[in-house]
Parts: C-alpha cells; structure tokens; sequence
C-alpha cells in the first residue's frame, strides 16, 4: 500500500464534516447551546467583478460552530486512519 493519499478525499471528507457537525450544532443547539456557539458567519461577502460584458455577484459565507469544528477534527483523523 503506498502512503500518497488523495487531496481530494481530503477536500471531500473535510466538506463532508463541517457539513455535518454544523447540521448537529443547529439541531441541536436548543439542547446544548454549547454545540452551536461560535463566532457567526465568516467568508467573502458581496465581492463583485465587472468584466464589462460579464458581471458577477459573488457572496460565500460559512457558518462555524462548536459543531462544526469538531466535525472537521474527526474528519482530518478519519484521513489520517485511511
């Protein structure tokens, strides 16, 4: 077995984390509000490019939580076990 592992399993178990610890921190996050605590929304917002023909309207936000990160943790040792 050789020990190169794949960026993009990587990028998809990370995605797949956060998305997942986010949707528990939201849900709940009326029984333990401690899950769904974090510093709002961070991200790029309103970022506009005008190519005169092409005009784009950009907003990427992601919303981190208590939740969240420890998805992205168990994402990354998920990688690191593979």
């Amino acid at each position: 077995m050789s020990k190169y592992k794949n960026p993009w399993l990587l990028l998809l178990l990370l995605v797949t984390g956060v998305v997942i610890g986010s949707l528990i921190g939201t849900s709940l996050g009326n029984v333990l509000p401690l899950l769904s605590y974090g510093p709002g929304p961070l991200g790029l917002r309103n970022l506009e490019v005008n190519l005169g023909v092409i005009y784009f309207h950009v907003t990427m936000l992601i919303e981190i939580n208590v939740a969240s990160l420890v998805g992205l943790l168990l994402a990354v040792l998920i990688f690191n076990r593979l």
